[in-house]
């Protein structure tokens, strides 16, 4: 408990809790924060039903081509898969409430109408059959388009600031019903965000053939393509979780680098092991160091750190979190604690899945962890994809390591950030008491 306290008070961490406390105190990172916490219950109901699907997959009730199974997999496929369209209001939303310019509820669909606009242009294709069919492209309605939902959300509401600041509305008489008149006042600045963004669109898809978010995920991805190493491996895991502790998803523009590089590994050793010889192994094979036990930044042992807490909001999202983070699914830890934006969280987020990555690097390196050679397309429970993609009882240990990791480096930022909650919510308690 001393070196915990000396821990406290060293000026790094102090320097840190006060970063958080800034951070926590900014009305667009609190429009963030808020925007994805309001999904949390969206994604947890969601992950409930892949939860059932899978056991029921995995004991040989349903297989993964079964009507029901696909019914199981669409709340999930609904919420997480169109979690940047809700992220888009729910920010528009905050924000315009922590600026104070009213119509709350009217910004956030205008933002949500022009991030689909942007993310989904309807499409016109003819089937088979001859019919045409009117389609939306849902490739950027999930994770992948979050940070363009996140950009689009903030520079929408401060648009629509400056307009209504500088009175550059339609102005309708007092008699005019409220309702009416508002729908008037958000014309001009609505029209002026169409103009914005469908312009900037269309610019990118006729000058570098690639949408807003295409650009963005683009973007980011080629410079990682010289990375695949095992020094280039860590650079890639951090580099991962930083976006990720950014709104972005790091794992979506990682993976255009890793799963190629990661499928050919796995392909040479299938054959390998078809012809009696040993699977070998490959630098790409550390990077699920950093989803094995929780999902994205092995969140489970957050999510037990979390239940022992005293504030009420991280026990509430720790008993949120921890059953899909048995089953590897980090969302509702990610949104709900949240880990974005929350620096104090960010840390221990990025830095336990490099220390596993060492640690299991040189399980491989003294023969004991065995290369895998069956590549696993699904989310399994912790321990158990580790085992099916090698066939090596000694994999185990991998989840385990990672959790022991885990909770040792969460554990301290959990109980510093556990103190400003508590804090925050014993204030809120005796502000409502006077």
């Amino acid at each position: 408990m001393a070196s915990l306290n000396k821990l406290y008070e060293n000026p790094v961490m102090q320097k840190l809790q006060t970063l958080g406390g800034k951070f926590q105190s900014n009305n667009a990172l609190n429009a963030i924060s808020n925007g994805m916490m309001g999904t949390m219950s969206l994604i947890l109901a969601g992950s409930i039903f892949t939860i059932i699907a899978t056991l029921l997959s995995l004991t040989g009730v349903l297989q993964a081509t079964d009507t029901v199974y696909q019914w199981l997999q669409l709340p999930y496929n609904m919420t997480l898969g169109l979690v940047s369209v809700a992220v888009a209001f729910g920010i528009a939303y905050s924000y315009s409430k922590s600026l104070g310019i009213g119509k709350e509820l009217a910004n956030g669909f205008v933002s949500m109408f022009l991030f689909l606009m942007v993310a989904s242009p309807a499409h016109s294709v003819v089937l088979e059959d001859g019919s045409a069919l009117t389609v939306l492209d849902t490739s950027f309605l999930g994770a992948t388009g979050l940070f363009t939902a996140i950009i689009m959300s903030l520079v929408v509401v401060r648009i629509i600031k400056f307009c209504t600041d500088h009175n550059v509305t339609i102005k309708m008489p007092d008699s005019v019903p409220p309702f009416l008149g508002d729908s008037f006042a958000a014309l001009i600045p609505l029209v002026i965000n169409i103009v914005l963004w469908c312009g900037l669109n269309t610019l990118c898809q006729n000058i570098l053939s690639a949408s807003i978010p295409a650009l963005i995920i683009g973007l980011l991805s080629v410079p990682l393509g010289a990375l695949i190493s095992v020094p280039g491996m860590f650079v890639l895991g951090f580099i991962c979780m930083l976006l990720w502790s950014m709104g972005i998803h790091g794992t979506a523009i990682t993976n255009a680098i890793v799963f190629p590089v990661l499928m050919g590994a796995y392909q040479v050793n299938a054959e390998l092991v078809a012809s009696g010889a040993a699977p070998v192994f490959s630098a790409v094979m550390l990077f699920g160091a950093l989803t094995t036990v929780g999902g994205t930044g092995n969140v489970l042992p957050l999510a037990i750190c979390c239940l022992r807490s005293k504030s009420a909001q991280l026990r509430a999202v720790g008993k949120a979190g921890v059953v899909p983070a048995v089953f590897n699914i980090s969302e509702p830890m990610l949104f709900g604690a949240p880990i974005m934006y929350n620096p104090i969280l960010a840390v221990p987020f990025i830095l336990n899945g490099l220390i596993t990555m060492l640690i299991i690097y040189l399980g491989y390196m003294v023969g004991f962890l065995q290369p895998g050679y069956v590549l696993i397309m699904t989310a399994l429970p912790v321990f158990m994809q580790e085992v099916l993609g090698s066939m090596a009882w000694q994999n185990i240990f991998i989840p385990i390591v990672a959790f022991v990791v885990g909770y040792l480096v969460y554990s301290p930022f959990v109980r510093i950030y556990d103190k400003q909650c508590l804090e925050n919510e014993q204030a809120e308690t005796a502000s409502a008491g006077k």
